[in-house]
């Protein structure tokens, strides 16, 4: 069973930040969903092993996962799923975390903030869900989402919370439960996007 999770394109508040958090894509953004879809449709695997068989399409309420996957619906002819349990925090998730003692020092964790354990609870319930579907389906099921959200998943299957990464837009992030267990398969895979197109 495989989950594919994909950062949104450059938003317009990427470029300049504002009060006004679900801005739409630029006009690089849809440059790279366009290429991602395009280079989608035209991949049957995603790797030398990776059968991609999508069948389920879904994305966070915001404008800027909408219209990321509004791309990715007309390449692949599906409909999409509006999830609004995909949607990003509304606060800097990476002010949240525990901190390290040092570069190979754990610091024992002291008590999450309830903001973030909800939003943690919230992505970990949306995992649950797009598993199921995944099951159900039997098909591979594509959520087109927000970088804090996609790394507190990753924090969720790691069961870390000091987990954190740079996400690139539109960047494909693949999970694949397995043997009892989730496996990171794919993480910022970027074979899609020329370098003039990576933004993070």
């Amino acid at each position: 069973m495989r989950i594919c999770l994909v950062r949104h394109g450059q938003s317009l508040w990427q470029l300049a930040p504002s009060r006004d958090w679900d801005t739409r894509l630029s006009d690089l953004g849809h440059r790279q969903a366009a290429a991602l879809a395009t280079w989608w449709a035209e991949h049957e695997l995603l790797d030398a092993t990776t059968r991609l068989d999508v069948g389920v399409l879904s994305a966070s309420p915001l404008k800027r996962a909408q219209e990321t996957a509004g791309h990715l619906a007309d390449a692949l002819h599906l409909p999409v799923t509006t999830s609004p349990a995909l949607t990003e925090a509304t606060f800097h998730v990476a002010s949240e975390l525990p901190q390290w003692s040092g570069p190979a020092v754990p610091r024992t964790p002291g008590t999450l903030s309830e903001r973030y354990r909800t939003f943690r609870k919230q992505a970990a319930e949306a995992l649950l869900e797009l598993a199921d579907t995944a099951r159900e389906k039997d098909a591979t099921v594509l959520a087109v989402t927000h970088g804090g959200f996609i790394k507190t998943v990753m924090r969720v299957i790691s069961d870390s919370d000091s987990f954190t990464c740079k996400l690139y837009n539109c960047g494909i992030n693949m999970i694949e439960w397995k043997d009892g267990r989730w496996r990171i398969v794919h993480l910022n895979l970027l074979d899609h996007l020329p370098p003039p197109l990576r933004t993070s």
